[in-house]
């Protein structure tokens, strides 16, 4: 894929800031050209203005989501892209089936593209995701390989779809493949530990913009929900922790709406619309109290994967240059930036990185660590090493500590979270609202969803 590099390079700060010693300039020439942008892009955002006063907040809601209905696929679709397919029949989870932050991993799940219990392998998910959504092989292996090395069992390349037992590990838990700064779902500290629930105000913000806007959830409306939701956390949030791994799932998810949750393929007569998008991330309105119930995931009828496969560049490239700009979030943490930085340096810093990062998720010997690094990278480098992307097949030193994740061991960082009620924790709840209203602050008073 063909990207401009000089763009790439300039709105890929996030990753720029823990090494300047290594890009030719100063931490301070960084954080000055990162006010700049700032501030530019502060001065060249337009929002669109939001129905208020006249009406009441919940006509305003229910009008607004009429509003959205009825947008269908347009152009030729391939029959073969119609899903659910022939043998895959929808079942809602049952209460001990695990179901957590990643919509479309749940919806593959809940139709048995994926283990209905929610444990699935990397194989499994490598096989669900293509036929399901067409994700690329190397954006699936990217994501399973981090899955499994951040919150799941090694030995059997396999992980929990929400909270493992005990409520330990699985994408539930915090800062390592689940992140802050989600599209529809509260940060982990603000939502008191529920950072895989659908937010009720998040969607009808997000509605808001749709019917304020071209009506659909394309690229431009993901990109003002990413900069409202990004304001909010740097507000509210104390332990918003922005380091690139998570980073760049939180800004991939973004993407992924219009390019995977599409009716059709995204930008050929695919067509992001609200029944798409809603039945897939699981929302449902309650025109009687005008929030946003959070049900199980489904494809809605008559709906079509796109007929292309989304791969890790070019899903890098959306984020990085679609999204991110709209609102600029500074992370303790980078890999090299120069002139000729694109998205496929940053996949190759990430592969070289793998030394480091994995040491903050194992616990045991020397040999299990060495063992889990040769496992990341036999699984990595097929997809991001000499053969495909023409990473270097050195990886940097893991005596260079915190490479990728400086101050993991802070308040906040990847090893230590901060507290949380332990029932917000466990796996998904449907049929009810959460957030209702914005959480200022923690959500953990009694009664709270």
């Amino acid at each position: 894929m063909k990207f401009n590099l000089a763009i790439a390079g300039a709105v890929l700060p996030s990753i720029a800031m823990g090494f300047p010693q290594m890009m030719g300039g100063s931490r301070e020439d960084m954080m000055k050209m990162l006010q700049e942008r700032a501030a530019e892009e502060k001065l060249a955002k337009r929002e669109p203005q939001i129905l208020s006063g006249v009406t009441s907040v919940l006509s305003t809601v229910v009008n607004d989501v009429r509003g959205l209905l009825g947008s269908v696929a347009e152009g030729i679709l391939n029959p073969d892209d119609k899903r659910p397919e022939s043998g895959y029949t929808f079942q809602a989870p049952g209460p001990n089936d695990s179901r957590g932050p990643c919509p479309g991993l749940n919806l593959l799940a809940n139709y048995g593209y994926l283990p209905r219990d929610g444990y699935v392998n990397y194989g499994q998910v490598l096989e669900a995701t293509a036929r399901g959504f067409n994700m690329g092989t190397d954006l699936a292996t990217v994501l399973a390989v981090f899955a499994i090395l951040a919150d799941g069992d090694l030995a059997t390349e396999s992980w929990y779809l929400g909270a493992g037992p005990g409520n330990v590990g699985g994408l539930n838990r915090h800062s390592t493949v689940e992140a802050d700064i989600s599209p529809h779902r509260e940060d982990y500290y603000t939502g008191c530990g529920n950072n895989h629930a659908v937010s009720s105000r998040l969607v009808k913000q997000s509605v808001a913009l749709a019917a304020a806007g071209s009506g659909k959830y394309d690229m431009a409306l993901m990109a003002q929900q990413y900069a409202k939701n990004a304001d909010f956390s740097k507000q509210y949030n104390p332990f918003l922790y922005a380091f690139p791994f998570p980073q760049i799932v939180s800004l991939g998810a973004f993407a992924f709406y219009p390019n995977f949750f599409s009716n059709g393929t995204y930008g050929s007569g695919g067509v992001p619309n609200y029944e798409s998008i809603s039945s897939i991330v699981g929302w449902q309105l309650d025109e009687s109290t005008g929030e946003f119930e959070y049900v199980p995931e489904k494809w809605p009828e008559n709906w079509y994967r796109r007929s292309t496969p989304y791969g890790a560049v070019e899903a890098l490239t959306d984020a990085y240059t679609q999204i991110y700009p709209s609102n600029i979030v500074i992370p303790g943490a980078s890999t090299l930036l120069t002139p000729n930085f694109n998205v496929t340096n940053l996949l190759c810093d990430l592969y070289q990185g793998i030394n480091s990062i994995t040491p903050l998720f194992i616990s045991g010997t020397e040999e299990d660590v060495a063992s889990a690094v040769s496992w990341a990278l036999g699984k990595l480098d097929p997809v991001l090493g000499i053969g495909a992307l023409g990473c270097p097949s050195d990886t940097l030193s893991p005596d260079e500590a915190d490479i990728l994740f400086p101050s993991a061991s802070a308040t906040g960082g990847p090893i230590n979270s901060p507290s949380a009620q332990a029932s917000n924790a466990g796996n998904n709840v449907y049929s009810k609202v959460y957030f209702a209203a914005a959480p200022t602050a923690p959500a953990c008073s009694a009664g709270a969803p």
